[in-house]
């Protein structure tokens, strides 16, 4: 009998390289017929400072939102494919108009698609889901990972806590991301999740 080997298989996938980010980012542009210079030269100054995008995340929120306008669509593609987790300060700091439109590309897309589906079962008008979609459903992908039908109750807390310390370091109530997230909550569990 062969001796077993001495290094177990690694179950977690390998962190992409600088150049798969990268071509990942171009490939992505070409598909939407989308990009510039000034996008991509913004891509590659952010994967020098930051080879691993997670990196960037652990930054703090003031970092975070001084990304130029150039590197905000890299920063869309990150989190759109899985591969950034901004944090949900980040994420209710910024407007993220792009993220509907882009996401039916993505790892994102059919999770996107279910919610504005099962909105619609609930009676939600095609505007009204895609308002719930962008504000809450795609910030939970983006930050707690898909599927939607795995989302919890310790999630939707985690972006309840997130929007109250939103609340006091803007000093306003953010009544809309609460209604958003009340209203999610049910078409999420209409979808099947444990909420």
């Amino acid at each position: 009998m062969p001796p077993a080997s001495a290094s177990a298989p690694c179950d977690r996938p390998r962190r992409p390289s600088p150049g798969d980010l990268l071509g990942g980012y171009q490939a992505a542009l070409a598909g939407r017929g989308a990009g510039n210079k000034a996008f991509w030269s913004a891509a590659r100054a952010f994967v020098a400072r930051w080879p691993d995008p997670q990196a960037w995340a652990a930054e703090p929120l003031a970092v975070r939102l001084s990304a130029s306008s150039s590197a905000r669509p890299f920063l869309n593609y990150l989190m759109l494919s899985g591969q950034l987790h901004p944090g949900y300060d980040y994420l209710l700091a910024r407007k993220l108009p792009a993220v509907l439109r882009e996401a039916p590309d993505g790892p994102l897309g059919e999770d996107r698609a279910r919610f504005l589906a099962a909105a619609a079962e609930l009676g939600w008008q095609p505007r009204v889901a895609a308002g719930l979609c962008s504000q809450i459903a795609m910030r939970l992908l983006i930050q707690a990972g898909p599927p939607l039908t795995e989302i919890t109750d310790a999630e939707i807390a985690a972006f309840d806590a997130a929007i109250t310390a939103r609340e006091r370091a803007c000093g306003r109530p953010l009544k809309h991301y609460r209604d958003a997230l009340y209203t999610s909550r049910t078409v999420l569990y209409h979808m099947g999740a444990p909420v």
